[in-house]
């Protein structure tokens, strides 16, 4: 029996397959590798055996690139715009207000896309959700791999923005009082210890001239011991050849 066609156009069922309902996602995901395991395409079989499901955050964010993509590409050029903004700061070619600017688009476009899930995933849709929705947009605003995923509708997890602030970029925060305070503490904590250590190594540099200043008592005792005996040894010498020399 000859091998089934091959299947013709697998980026086409990877559309299909993220579009589904999330409970639908796993068995559709094996049926398609088993498919394609029996076209004889085992390689493509397992990769597509090895997708993850998507998380509940990521697969709204993969129905609003399908459902509204006019706003998924306002947030993507908002994000391109803000990375600009950013980098131009750090080189001192753009000042706080463009990168407030920036930011206020960004967080605009967000909004926006938030509200549309808000109205397209209905009963399914709760604040945590939404909350968690708004932070991996954010997110992906500012990655460019994350980009591509959710353009084609591929998302598999919830994102979280890392790196620094946008506006801390163009000025630096003041340190707060508490951080200021814990310096102070941590300064004074290290002279204390500094101190201790010096009055230890006092401490001891002060027993050893001790111990040296004692042995040098012995060594004088013994030495003016020694010479009394070595005076009396030869008094004794002196005058026992004296007498021996009236004997004779």
């Amino acid at each position: 029996m000859p091998p089934l066609a091959a299947v013709p156009d697998l980026e086409r069922e990877l559309d299909a397959l993220y579009a589904l309902p999330l409970n639908e996602f796993t068995k559709a995901r094996n049926d398609l590798a088993s498919r394609l395991k029996r076209a004889h395409q085992a390689d493509a079989a397992a990769a597509v055996r090895s997708l993850r499901k998507p998380t509940a955050v990521a697969w709204a964010a993969n129905h609003l690139a399908r459902a509204v993509p006019d706003q998924v590409a306002s947030l993507l050029e908002a994000g391109r715009r803000l990375r600009e903004t950013q980098q131009r700061a750090l080189a001192g070619d753009a000042d706080q207000a463009e990168v407030a600017e920036a930011v206020s688009a960004e967080r605009g476009a967000v909004r926006v896309l938030v509200g549309s899930a808000r109205q397209e995933l209905g009963d399914r849709v709760t604040s945590s959700l939404l909350d968690r929705l708004d932070r991996t947009l954010q997110a992906v605003a500012v990655d460019e791999a994350s980009q591509q995923l959710l353009v084609r509708g591929r998302l598999t997890d919830e994102l979280t923005a890392v790196g620094f602030g946008p506006l801390e970029l163009v000025q630096d925060a003041p340190p707060r009082p508490d951080e200021v305070a814990r310096a102070a503490r941590e300064r004074l904590s290290a002279l204390r210890a500094n101190a201790r250590r010096l009055a230890a190594e006092a401490r001891t540099a002060e027993s050893s001239a001790h111990d040296v200043e004692r042995a040098a008592d012995l060594l004088r005792t013994e030495a003016t011991q020694n010479l009394s005996e070595d005076d009396r040894a030869a008094r004794e010498v002196a005058e026992a050849e004296a007498e021996l020399r009236a004997r004779r």
